[in-house]
């Protein structure tokens, strides 16, 4: 069983509840979403190898794609300390568009004891009941705002895959831009289906949305309209935007 990759790095996470621990992240290559504010465009495609981005004092080393399963994992023990790691982030692109690869590979970290971390769009709800068992941390985006570009559709498929997982295991993600009206996105969420859920707001940042384009009336505004919709609110930056690390 092979898959199709873009890069390992070693950082920090930069987002949402689980903010300022030490991953090791695998970047999977492809996506079947095409959204107008996607910050890793240019890193959804493989290449004929990906770099295993070095360690400190460590040069980077290339994998063939597609790469096998025993193949990656011996490298990443050859390659990093694991036992320094607080987990394993499935990051892309989109983890779950590389299903059976991706199986295979959270099982056989789990055999090492590996904790693994899932960030995922949420919109491809067939495998996750395979992975539950394998998977301690899941991050999933909501695709909620008019301002993605993306179908009314997605809102069924983030319910039927939000069924499946451990609200305890699990938080939300909403990313936003400060033209996002945050009575749109209730709008999205009246049924309570998500309120088992945490839900971590991201403000967007890109050249065209900064931080910058925020005051303290419109984030609260935020947070008081969605905290009824979910178990509680937080308000989270990419801390590794504002720190310049990957």
């Amino acid at each position: 069983m092979t898959g199709r990759l873009v890069e390992v790095f070693p950082s920090i996470q930069g987002e949402g509840l689980q903010v300022g621990v030490m991953q090791l992240f695998i970047r999977f290559a492809g996506c079947n979403l095409a959204c107008r504010h996607c910050d890793t465009v240019h890193l959804r495609e493989a290449g004929a190898t990906f770099p295993l981005q070095p360690w400190p004092g460590h040069r980077p080393r290339p994998l063939p794609n597609p790469v096998g399963v025993d193949e990656l994992v011996a490298a990443l023990e050859e390659a990093y300390p694991l036992d320094d790691f607080h987990s394993i982030s499935m990051t892309g692109g989109e983890p779950l568009g590389q299903p059976a690869f991706l199986l295979r590979l959270v099982r056989r970290l789990q055999e090492k004891r590996r904790a693994v971390f899932i960030e995922t769009n949420g919109t491809l709800p067939d495998p996750v009941p395979e992975l539950v068992p394998y998977v301690s941390y899941w991050s999933v985006d909501l695709k909620l705002s008019k301002g993605w570009g993306l179908p009314g559709t997605i809102l069924g498929k983030h319910r039927r895959f939000l069924a499946a997982l451990p609200p305890e295991k699990t938080y939300l993600k909403l990313v936003i831009d400060a033209n996002d009206d945050p009575e749109d996105v209730c709008r999205h969420l009246g049924d309570g289906r998500f309120r088992a859920f945490p839900l971590v707001i991201q403000p967007l940042a890109t050249a065209q949305s900064t931080l910058m384009d925020w005051d303290s009336f419109s984030i609260l505004e935020w947070m008081r309209l969605l905290r009824p919709f979910f178990r509680e609110v937080r308000w989270i930056p990419q801390v590794h935007k504002l720190l310049r690390i990957p």
